[in-house]
């Protein structure tokens, strides 16, 4: 696929966002944030101390109490929540069976959906690309532009990638470890990743690092997922298979296939729970197929809550 067909799919999820109403309001995409400041809803009212703001006071509660007491309205500060996608560009992610249906166009096309409706409702959107390095980071900026402009970095990776193939693993812990340090304000984080690594290992993240990351930011991951690199046309035979990252072989009977990716199923809904109940991080396991359901139901169930 040529960057300019992803760019057509782009355009078209642009023109298919719609909203029940127009908007009367610049800031259509504020937030409620964790920022407490000069905003418009009141959180609650106590004494003003000295070296607090002075424009917190609240002078018409105090004029009984002056100059003995003064009070303070305390107020939810409105911001954008900038939103940043943490991609994996590691080996397995970027592995394809087919090119009209395979996983890193799958993430294009999650990019372009997130991506467009964040900056619909004037929210910054932001890429920190990892694999066993930090490939790409792109800082949150307003603008559709600023869509198309990271999905030309990941296409522009992919293509280097697959005419120079290198063996690369995903280490979660660069991620974390780059938002820890480098993400002062709450973001919106959003990880794309098919969690091979995970799967196979469990110390391949940090949990306990997870969570401190997760505590400050709205975390979320999307688990990319094709069901095509396990589908055989014949249960006869053998076949080999490769470790994509790792470049071990093995060689095992066709009919073990379907049993081969339940147990790979298995093992990613107990990674799963781990996330939810471990560091509180919601997932859900997306294919080329089903994303266009399945992400509009995940996100409405976390605000439901």
């Amino acid at each position: 696929m040529e960057v300019e067909e992803v760019f057509a799919r782009f355009r078209d999820i642009k023109h298919g966002i719609k909203t029940r109403k127009k908007s009367t309001s610049i800031h259509y995409g504020e937030h409620k944030s964790g920022f407490k400041g000069a905003g418009y809803d009141i959180v609650g009212v106590d004494q003003w101390r000295p070296g607090q703001p002075l424009k917190d006071i609240a002078w018409t509660l105090s004029l009984r109490t002056f100059p003995e007491k003064l009070f303070r309205i305390e107020r939810m500060e409105p911001k954008e929540l900038r939103t940043l996608m943490c991609v994996d560009l590691s080996t397995s992610t970027l592995f394809q069976i087919s090119q009209a249906s395979n996983k890193a166009l799958l993430m294009l096309d999650l990019i372009g959906n997130i991506g467009l409706t964040r900056a619909n409702v004037r929210d910054p959107v932001g890429l920190l690309g990892f694999s066993d390095q930090i490939e790409l980071f792109v800082k949150p900026k307003l603008g559709t532009s600023q869509v198309f402009y990271i999905a030309k970095q990941i296409f522009d990776k992919i293509a280097i990638a697959r005419e120079y193939p290198q063996k690369r693993a995903a280490k979660f812990s660069l991620p974390l470890l780059f938002m820890a340090s480098r993400l002062k304000m709450r973001h919106s984080v959003i990880f794309l990743s098919d969690v091979v690594d995970l799967v196979n290992d469990d110390a391949a993240i940090d949990f306990k690092l997870l969570r401190l990351v997760a505590s400050k930011h709205d975390m979320m991951m999307l688990i990319l997922d094709d069901p095509d690199e396990f589908r055989l046309r014949s249960r006869l035979g053998y076949i080999r298979i490769s470790d994509m990252e790792t470049g071990k072989q093995t060689v095992i009977s066709a009919r073990k296939a379907g049993a081969i990716r339940r147990d790979i199923e298995e093992r990613r809904e107990a990674l799963q729970s781990r996330l939810k109940h471990e560091s509180g991080v919601d997932s859900v396991v997306l294919t080329p197929e089903n994303h266009g359901e399945e992400l509009p139901r995940f996100l409405i169930s976390r605000t439901a809550r």
